[in-house]
């Protein structure tokens, strides 16, 4: 998928960038001017951490032209984690709990469709699983108890739930039916 190789393009080259021979590179050269302090580095992916809050890449294309659309009509900023396109369509109607968590499945499905190239890379999806997947579906479960009446959430709790394979045994249907 075009969205998952930029995505995962764009982690690699924050990462080359962010990596110690860069900054040993860096440090080799004389400077004209005094160097400017950054501040920290944020995690990568920038957008991991499931809030509301995050800041959306509102001036770069994902590839992808139905994202980049389903963004651009979102109505709110949408945090970058969240990649799927009906996630995305959905995500400014949903309350902050909610959106929260379609940032976080979201970032969990990216990491699950990694490959463990070797023992490094293994340990990071493992400890990615472990912080976004692990609990997903009492996660989900509660949402579904939390917003039971509210159709709307109701029908888009269901579009995730069949995105997601969250809970089978759930017997959740639509308001009315």
């Amino acid at each position: 998928m075009p969205t998952k190789r930029l995505a995962l393009i764009g982690c690699l080259s924050l990462l080359a960038a962010c990596s110690p021979q860069a900054a040993d590179n860096a440090a080799d050269a004389t400077p004209a001017e005094p160097a400017v302090t950054a501040p920290p580095a944020v995690e990568a992916p920038a957008a991991v951490e499931a809030t509301a809050e995050a800041e959306p890449a509102t001036d770069l294309t994902s590839g992808d032209e139905d994202l980049d659309k389903a963004r651009a009509a979102a109505g709110c900023p949408v945090p970058g984690d969240v990649y799927d396109v009906d996630d995305v369509r959905i995500y400014c109607a949903m309350p902050a709990d909610v959106q929260a968590f379609l940032a976080r499945e979201n970032t969990c499905q990216h990491f699950a469709g990694e490959e463990p190239y070797d023992d490094e890379r293994r340990r990071e999806l493992e400890e990615a699983s472990a912080k976004y997947c692990e609990g997903r579906e009492k996660i989900f479960t509660d949402l579904v108890a939390r917003h039971r009446g509210d159709c709307a959430v109701r029908a888009a709790l269901i579009g995730i739930n069949t995105r997601y394979d969250l809970d089978f045994d759930l017997n959740l249907k639509p308001c009315g039916g």
